[in-house]
């Protein structure tokens, strides 16, 4: 089985995302009063960071093409390493997650120490297709550390509870 994200060798070290190969994992959905899977997947941009041609140093690795194009991050790769445990641990009924202002899409935010301050984790979730083993797709499209301001985000709610409503197509608004 392939991995999910192809090796990637730069100044000759290769960097490998087996890490982020795509995972699922279940839990009791009250709500819903069944078992609910969720299968989560990454972007590279929880390893990358925006391309800015006029930023390009000589050397340093682009990863993808043209509007898309993006440097590979040492420091998102290295925090990529404990990504997954950190999806994991949504998977707890205390777990609450913001709204971001975009509205599509939600944050969880954790404390790390190196480098210091606040580690956001940005995902999606959407009900899966009917013909998939899954109940959820939960996408997670970026994550990092804070350098400048915070996400602007809405309310906040419990990530189980967010799953379900999503899983019953209920309204998912949070207080403002």
């Amino acid at each position: 089985m392939a991995t999910y994200f192809p090796a990637l060798t730069i100044d000759a070290q290769t960097y490998t995302f087996d890490h982020l190969d795509p995972f699922s994992f279940s839990f009791h959905s009250q709500l819903a009063k069944r078992d609910l899977t969720i299968h989560v997947t990454y972007s590279n941009h929880c390893f990358s960071r925006g391309y800015v041609p006029e930023y390009h140093l000589v050397g340093e690795a682009v990863i993808g093409h043209g509007a898309r194009a993006r440097f590979f991050c040492a420091t998102r790769y290295r925090l990529s390493l404990e990504l997954p445990a950190v999806v994991a641990s949504l998977n707890q009924p205390h777990v609450k997650v913001w709204q971001t202002a975009a509205q599509r899409n939600w944050v969880y935010s954790i404390r790390i120490e190196n480098p210091e301050g606040p580690y956001h984790v940005f995902f999606e979730v959407r009900r899966a297709a009917s013909d998939r083993p899954q109940d959820l797709n939960l996408v997670v499209e970026s994550a990092y550390h804070q350098t400048e301001a915070a996400p602007k985000v809405f309310g906040r709610m419990g990530f189980m509870l967010l799953c379900s409503k999503i899983y019953l197509r209920q309204p998912i608004t949070t207080k403002r």
